[in-house]
């Protein structure tokens, strides 16, 4: 699903073979990188498939900070292992209720359960047919089992993404909804109405996860290297998904035109039906729609332009418990990262969705 690009050979994620080495290459061990590597081709000796370098980059972010594209020789990387036991999940599945009604809900009181807001149709991180209701249900569901407080706390599946923010969010009916990410409130000159909103409205967690986003076009394009080579094309992000991305790199209309798809995993639909040029979306889910129409040959993810997407827990600025509830929120996930519970979350999803999609 990926070309190699002539601008990665130095340093990059990228698709082509690595520099012989003598050093073995084992999962459940640490790699010590080496001149030539890259993390798609360590996934490729670790795992048979360049695919799974999502889950190394997940288990050592710390390491290769926020572009997976440039790894350094030296860097000492563990390799998580994608068979045997994966274990089962920890997360209290009675607190997942499936709501379909958005009307007026009661104001927030300190008796009240802390009220999650999630959705479907953006599997493996949620979705009501993901085991758990996806990746970031789970690990919000797990961080306040785990909370030194033992909060009480119920999570609804509430499927009109548009509306998660505003009102519900907003006007306090729910307490935090989960996978938004935060745009750099430094160039508000430069930021569409969205985002200003984002940052005017809204306190974000630490992080739930780090997702890599790639642009993926028709595998017959030329392989892009530069932002400024979008400029003209019709990029496709899915509704209500923010357009942070594109504005921290000043791809903002006219300069390219939106296109919105019903879902991320629709954006690569309209790249091969041809209504858009480029999908803007996270690689685990292009690459589990690419496969499930059997087409990975006719795409490609353009690596040099590669980057993380941090996911977050929000609130509302004018929640009365504002302070308290995200309190609780980054202590659960504090506490599920330091016991590996949170690796051992991320690895069971995303071994479970690369196994489905192969």
């Amino acid at each position: 699903m990926r070309i190699l690009s002539s601008l990665l050979l130095t340093t990059g994620l990228c698709v082509g073979a690595s520099a012989a080495s003598a050093q073995s290459l084992a999962c459940g061990q640490d790699y010590i990188v080496e001149p030539g590597d890259y993390l798609s081709t360590i996934a490729e000796r670790a795992y048979g498939s360049p695919g799974s370098f999502n889950l190394i980059y997940s288990a050592n972010a710390d390491v290769i900070g926020p572009n997976p594209g440039l790894i350094n020789v030296g860097d000492r990387l563990f390799i998580p292992c994608l068979n045997g036991d994966l274990g089962e999940s920890a997360a209290n599945a009675a607190a997942i209720r499936n709501t379909d009604t958005t009307e007026r809900l009661p104001a927030p009181a300190e008796d009240r359960p802390i009220r999650v807001l999630t959705a479907t149709g953006w599997a493996p991180f949620m979705d009501e047919d993901q085991a758990q209701g996806g990746l970031l249900t789970e690990i919000i569901n797990i961080a306040l089992e785990n909370a030194d407080s033992d909060p009480d706390y119920q999570i609804d599946f509430i499927n009109d993404d548009g509306a998660h923010l505003n009102p519900l969010i907003v006007d306090h009916a729910y307490d935090i909804s989960i996978g938004w990410s935060q745009p750099n409130c430094d160039i508000m000159d430069k930021l569409e109405d969205e985002s200003q909103f984002r940052c005017n409205n809204l306190d974000f967690s630490d992080p739930l996860y780090e997702e890599v986003l790639g642009y993926f076009s028709d595998a017959a394009d030329p392989v892009m290297n530069d932002h400024v080579e979008l400029v003209g094309k019709r990029i496709c992000r899915a509704e209500a998904y923010t357009l942070a991305p594109l504005e921290g790199v000043d791809l903002v209309e006219p300069t390219i035109t939106i296109v919105r798809a019903p879902t991320a995993a629709d954006c690569i639909n309209f790249v091969l039906e041809d209504k858009a040029d480029v999908a803007l979306v996270a690689v685990d889910v292009a690459d589990g729609r690419a496969s499930e129409l059997g087409a990975s040959d006719r795409v490609q993810m353009h690596e040099a332009l590669t980057f993380v997407d941090v996911l977050h827990a929000v609130i509302a600025k004018t929640h009365p418990r504002n302070e308290e509830i995200m309190a609780v929120v980054n202590n659960g996930l504090g506490n599920i990262k330091d016991s590996g519970l949170w690796f051992e979350t991320v690895r069971r999803h995303m071994t479970a969705f690369r196994a489905a999609n192969q």
